[in-house]
């Protein structure tokens, strides 16, 4: 049964991702922490057989995974580290205090188009909050209602994706 449901996760995954153009990367780990990143344009194809996973490449190499041995597929890194600064930025964008305890900044100011999206998720993808953003400047989000634990902030509009992980005290 889990077998299965990871297959339908992984074939509902590779449906969303492909067809989004933010997915450039998938990201297989293993539940021995060893995770293996490849380029989707040098995926020739996956098959699901026999409880295994075979990724094989352009080039001609084959990986096989067994399902059992995997902690997740995904088009998105969810690696965890804790950086020490008290701010993360990408690029235009800055999300702190980080770790945050009851209300998170994220600073447009340095942005020319924010018309778009943040949303805070689960490391499992499940969005848990979203609010339009169509103004530069600096946004208040109150995240004291989720548990402690590490959560991805993600910023999107019509052309990009940013997401910077997040850390609730």
């Amino acid at each position: 049964m889990k077998n299965k449901r990871l297959i339908l996760s992984v074939v509902f995954l590779l449906g969303i991702g492909l067809t989004g153009l933010q997915a450039q990367t998938m990201h297989v780990l293993k539940t021995s922490g060893e995770q293996t990143s490849y380029v989707l344009n040098n995926i020739q194809k996956l098959t699901f057989s026999g409880g295994n996973i075979t990724v094989s490449e352009m080039g001609g190499s084959s990986t096989i995974y067994a399902i059992a041995d995997l902690r997740y597929l995904s088009f998105n890194d969810y690696t965890t580290s804790v950086q020490e600064s008290e701010s993360i930025s990408l690029e235009s964008i800055s999300a702190y205090p980080n770790p945050v305890k009851d209300v998170m900044n994220i600073d447009f100011s340095k942005m020319k188009d924010v018309d778009g999206t943040i949303s805070i998720l689960s490391l499992e993808g499940k969005l848990l909050q979203s609010k339009q953003i169509t103004e530069t400047g600096i946004i208040s989000l109150d995240v004291s209602s989720l548990p402690r634990g590490v959560y991805i902030c993600r910023y999107s509009n019509k052309t990009e994706i940013k997401t910077v992980k997040i850390i609730k005290q």
